[in-house]
């Protein structure tokens, strides 16, 4: 009883303790051609609480592009939502929908042509792991939601941020593995 008590009190401390989250920065390259062509190597930003993580930003890792991610419910999706395009069994449940403002606009067009709003289902984010996204756009000509492509990725390695608030690429300091 008592360490299901402690384990009720670490959930709920994790939840609600802004001082819990830790920012992180993984980098993510390509498993396949597809990934490659679509989306290239990517570096996301994102904080860890102690079960929970919130991915913040996804930065291109070759180009200077970059956009923010915003959680949302799945109901956003329309009628089915995520079971209705990747199905019950796909372990891709955190959504995030790309906020269209500075470079999310683009990052929609590359990711997913023809849509002007996108919403990334992403797997567990775990160190050393590979991280697999699935990209889901709305349709232009106003149908429902649609697959557009699933992007598969190898864990590359973790930036270590700069102190202070507010992580921009340009201000990545030197990852702390090897190349």
């Amino acid at each position: 009883m008592r360490l299901r008590s402690l384990i009720g009190v670490l959930f709920v401390l994790a939840l609600v303790t802004p001082a819990a989250a830790k920012v992180r920065i993984f980098s993510y390259d390509p498993a396949n051609s597809l990934t490659r062509r679509v989306a290239g190597d990517l570096t996301f930003e994102f904080n860890q609480r102690l079960i929970f993580t919130t991915v913040l930003r996804i930065h291109s890792t070759e180009g200077e592009a970059s956009a923010d991610l915003k959680p949302v419910d799945e109901h956003v999706l329309g009628h089915g939502g995520l079971n209705r395009l990747i199905g019950s069994h796909a372990q891709e449940r955190d959504l995030y929908a790309v906020k269209t403002d500075a470079q999310g606009a683009e990052l929609i067009h590359a990711f997913c042509p023809g849509s002007t709003q996108a919403w990334l289902a992403f797997s567990r984010m775990v160190e050393s792991r590979p991280l697999r996204i699935q990209v889901i756009g709305d349709d232009p000509k106003g149908g429902p939601t649609r697959l557009c492509t699933t992007l598969e990725f190898t864990f590359h390695g973790e930036w270590a941020p700069p102190p202070g608030p507010g992580v921009s690429q340009s201000q990545m300091l030197v990852p702390h593995f090897p190349y």
